[in-house]
């Protein structure tokens, strides 16, 4: 409660003292549709000395001085009168935002949390995705660097772990035999062959997507099953929307399968369970009978 009064005190009291500065207020950014940011902010009545232009940073860390922005341009220069912008990204991460006000004298080089400076950052809004029943055999275009003509995911070879040894115990294997409904498992004959939502066979704009296409392309569908493993760990690991992470954790427990690494294919499975009940059920049952 003290915090909260103390902080309304500090605001009030910045609110005065700056009322007539050459500084914007209450800018707040917010995501829009596709790529787009909104910024908005508010003008000084009468600023003294008079606005001149506005520049318009964008960051990736909260700015709470001006001598964070020395080192970086604006992306931005508006005229004075002002009180939008809106801004196109192209990857999901989170942004920050300040606006410096310019005068004839040069920056006004006042950076306050809430007034010219977001507190918070914005990030755009992933694309919700569902399971999909089977991958697609007409692709979709897909233009690498600027070529028109139709460039499928390279063809997807099959590669089986017959003959591997046993990574589990028959306790752990029946445990994990039950989450799958205690149904038969799959014959040591069938041949399970690499699976890729539809949403992965073209290529995305950017963001976190744009990344899980690399993995596939340039690992998953060439059969380094290893370095797939490593780059999806590493890609779950890092701040991305909850789909691709959830397409993510089920490749990575296609590579592991196809990697012979059963025991490690069942946990990615299971945790992908609730999201691709079917698929899931399917590639627990493959794995399990591996074990």
């Amino acid at each position: 409660m003290k915090k909260t009064i103390c902080s309304l005190i500090i605001i009030a009291a910045a609110t005065f003292l700056f009322a007539e500065r050459p500084l914007v207020r209450d800018i707040q950014a917010r995501a829009g549709n596709g790529k787009k940011i909104r910024i908005t902010w508010q003008l000084p009545s009468e600023a003294e000395p008079a606005l001149y232009n506005l520049l318009i940073y964008r960051t990736t860390e909260q700015i709470t001085s001006y001598k964070q922005l020395s080192s970086l341009s604006p992306i931005a220069q508006l005229s004075a009168d002002r009180s939008a912008y809106i801004d196109t990204v192209e990857d999901l991460r989170d942004y920050f935002y300040t606006i410096i006000s310019e005068t004839e004298q040069g920056p006004y080089d006042v950076v306050l949390l809430s007034f010219n400076s977001t507190v918070t950052g914005v990030h755009l809004n992933a694309k919700k995705t569902t399971e999909e029943t089977a991958v697609k055999t007409d692709y979709e275009t897909l233009y690498p660097e600027g070529t028109l003509r139709k460039t499928p995911l390279p063809y997807l070879d099959i590669i089986e772990g017959i003959g591997a040894e046993p990574l589990v115990s028959d306790s752990t294997a029946s445990k994990v035999s039950s989450l799958t409904g205690g149904n038969k498992k799959a014959s040591t004959s069938s041949a399970l062959t690499p699976y890729i939502f539809e949403e992965d066979l073209v290529s995305p704009d950017g963001g976190d997507a744009y990344l899980l296409f690399e993995i596939l392309k340039t690992s998953f569908v060439t059969k380094k099953y290893s370095e797939s493993i490593d780059k999806l760990n590493q890609l779950i690991g890092t701040n991305i929307s909850e789909a691709t992470r959830n397409r993510a954790s089920f490749y990575l427990g296609e590579a592991q399968y196809f990697n012979h690494s059963y025991e490690d294919a069942v946990r990615s499975f299971v945790k992908v369970q609730g999201v691709y009940p079917t698929l899931s059920q399917k590639w627990l049952e493959a794995s399990l009978d591996r074990i």
